[in-house]
Protein backbone atom coordinates (compact mmCIF):
# COMPACT_ATOMS: atom_id res chain seq x y z
CA UNK A 1 0.00 0.00 0.00
CA UNK A 2 1.43 3.68 -0.85
CA UNK A 3 0.05 6.49 0.76
CA UNK A 4 0.52 10.57 -0.82
CA UNK A 5 1.27 13.29 1.64
CA UNK A 6 -0.07 15.96 0.51
CA UNK A 7 1.30 19.96 2.03
CA UNK A 8 -1.39 19.90 4.35
CA UNK A 9 -0.23 17.34 6.03
CA UNK A 10 3.44 17.92 5.47
CA UNK A 11 2.88 21.44 7.27
CA UNK A 12 0.55 19.94 10.48
CA UNK A 13 3.50 17.27 10.98
CA UNK A 14 5.84 20.50 11.26
CA UNK A 15 3.67 22.73 13.12
CA UNK A 16 3.09 21.78 16.47
CA UNK A 17 0.95 24.41 17.05
CA UNK A 18 -0.82 23.53 14.41
CA UNK A 19 -4.88 22.90 15.30
CA UNK A 20 -4.22 19.61 13.57
CA UNK A 21 -0.69 18.74 14.23
CA UNK A 22 -1.86 15.37 16.84
CA UNK A 23 -4.84 14.14 14.52
CA UNK A 24 -2.26 14.06 11.55
CA UNK A 25 0.95 13.02 13.37
CA UNK A 26 -1.62 9.96 14.91
CA UNK A 27 -2.45 9.28 11.64
CA UNK A 28 1.61 9.51 10.32
CA UNK A 29 2.55 6.82 13.01
CA UNK A 30 -0.24 4.31 11.93
CA UNK A 31 0.94 4.93 8.18
CA UNK A 32 4.18 4.29 9.16
CA UNK A 33 3.51 1.18 11.66
CA UNK A 34 1.23 -0.37 8.61
CA UNK A 35 4.19 0.37 6.60
CA UNK A 36 2.88 1.82 3.96
CA UNK A 37 5.12 3.27 1.08
CA UNK A 38 5.35 6.86 1.43
CA UNK A 39 5.25 9.20 -1.71
CA UNK A 40 5.09 13.41 -2.55
CA UNK A 41 5.72 15.06 -5.44
CA UNK A 42 8.10 17.64 -6.63
CA UNK A 43 5.45 20.04 -6.42
CA UNK A 44 4.12 19.22 -2.91
CA UNK A 45 7.65 19.53 -1.94
CA UNK A 46 7.76 23.52 -3.48
CA UNK A 47 4.48 24.33 -1.91
CA UNK A 48 5.51 23.18 1.75
CA UNK A 49 8.70 24.95 1.63
CA UNK A 50 7.48 28.30 0.44
CA UNK A 51 4.37 27.57 3.07
CA UNK A 52 7.31 27.15 5.94
CA UNK A 53 9.40 30.05 4.60
CA UNK A 54 6.52 32.70 4.68
CA UNK A 55 5.11 31.56 7.39
CA UNK A 56 7.95 30.03 10.00
CA UNK A 57 10.78 30.99 8.78
CA UNK A 58 13.59 30.06 6.33
CA UNK A 59 15.43 28.19 8.94
CA UNK A 60 12.26 25.57 9.22
CA UNK A 61 12.07 25.69 5.22
CA UNK A 62 15.18 24.29 5.24
CA UNK A 63 15.01 21.70 7.90
CA UNK A 64 12.21 20.62 6.51
CA UNK A 65 13.68 19.72 2.85
CA UNK A 66 16.78 18.28 4.27
CA UNK A 67 14.58 15.94 6.19
CA UNK A 68 12.55 14.54 3.23
CA UNK A 69 16.19 14.34 1.61
CA UNK A 70 17.20 12.12 4.31
CA UNK A 71 13.82 9.92 4.06
CA UNK A 72 14.65 9.94 0.30
CA UNK A 73 18.21 8.95 0.74
CA UNK A 74 16.94 5.77 3.19
CA UNK A 75 14.09 4.72 1.14
CA UNK A 76 11.12 5.45 3.38
CA UNK A 77 9.95 8.41 0.82
CA UNK A 78 9.88 8.68 -2.78
CA UNK A 79 9.88 12.16 -4.19
CA UNK A 80 7.94 11.87 -7.44
CA UNK A 81 8.91 14.60 -9.82
CA UNK A 82 6.33 16.70 -11.90
CA UNK A 83 7.10 15.90 -15.53
CA UNK A 84 6.00 17.97 -18.91
CA UNK A 85 3.37 15.06 -19.28
CA UNK A 86 2.13 14.80 -15.44
CA UNK A 87 2.33 18.99 -15.95
CA UNK A 88 0.31 18.90 -19.12
CA UNK A 89 -2.46 15.95 -18.31
CA UNK A 90 -2.70 18.17 -14.88
CA UNK A 91 -3.24 21.31 -16.69
CA UNK A 92 -6.14 19.62 -19.02
CA UNK A 93 -7.51 18.11 -15.92
CA UNK A 94 -7.14 22.31 -14.39
CA UNK A 95 -9.22 23.53 -17.49
CA UNK A 96 -11.92 20.92 -17.20
CA UNK A 97 -13.09 21.25 -13.83
CA UNK A 98 -13.98 25.02 -13.87
CA UNK A 99 -16.89 23.84 -11.01
CA UNK A 100 -14.09 22.84 -8.49
CA UNK A 101 -11.67 25.11 -6.72
CA UNK A 102 -8.62 22.38 -7.40
CA UNK A 103 -5.04 24.47 -7.53
CA UNK A 104 -2.53 23.19 -10.11
CA UNK A 105 -0.54 21.71 -7.41
CA UNK A 106 -3.52 19.39 -6.49
CA UNK A 107 -4.64 18.34 -10.24
CA UNK A 108 -0.38 17.37 -10.32
CA UNK A 109 -0.89 15.57 -7.14
CA UNK A 110 -3.84 13.61 -8.96
CA UNK A 111 -2.33 12.80 -11.45
CA UNK A 112 0.63 11.16 -9.90
CA UNK A 113 -1.56 9.24 -7.61
CA UNK A 114 -3.64 7.97 -10.31
CA UNK A 115 -0.99 7.17 -12.00
CA UNK A 116 0.65 4.76 -9.04
CA UNK A 117 -2.62 3.28 -8.19
CA UNK A 118 -2.24 4.95 -4.94
CA UNK A 119 -5.94 5.60 -3.36
CA UNK A 120 -4.72 7.00 0.26
CA UNK A 121 -4.07 10.75 0.79
CA UNK A 122 -2.61 12.03 4.09
CA UNK A 123 -3.98 15.34 4.20
CA UNK A 124 -6.37 18.01 5.28
CA UNK A 125 -7.39 19.44 1.79
CA UNK A 126 -11.28 18.01 1.02
CA UNK A 127 -10.34 18.60 -2.54
CA UNK A 128 -8.58 15.20 -2.77
CA UNK A 129 -12.26 13.90 -1.39
CA UNK A 130 -14.05 15.60 -4.26
CA UNK A 131 -11.47 13.98 -6.98
CA UNK A 132 -12.63 10.28 -5.69
CA UNK A 133 -9.43 9.47 -2.73
CA UNK A 134 -9.48 8.46 0.28
CA UNK A 135 -8.23 11.07 2.91
CA UNK A 136 -6.85 10.47 6.33
CA UNK A 137 -7.01 11.43 8.87
CA UNK A 138 -10.78 11.11 8.76
CA UNK A 139 -11.59 14.18 10.56
CA UNK A 140 -10.57 16.09 7.48
CA UNK A 141 -13.56 14.66 5.30
CA UNK A 142 -16.10 16.84 8.00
Amino acid sequence: MMVFVDTAAWVALVAEKDPHHESVAKEWREVLERGAGLVTSSDVCSETITFLRYNMGRRIAVSFYRALQAAVAEERLLIDWVTPAIFEEAWAMFEKHDDQKFSMVDCTSFVICRKRDIETVLTLDRNFLVAGFQIVPNAAAR
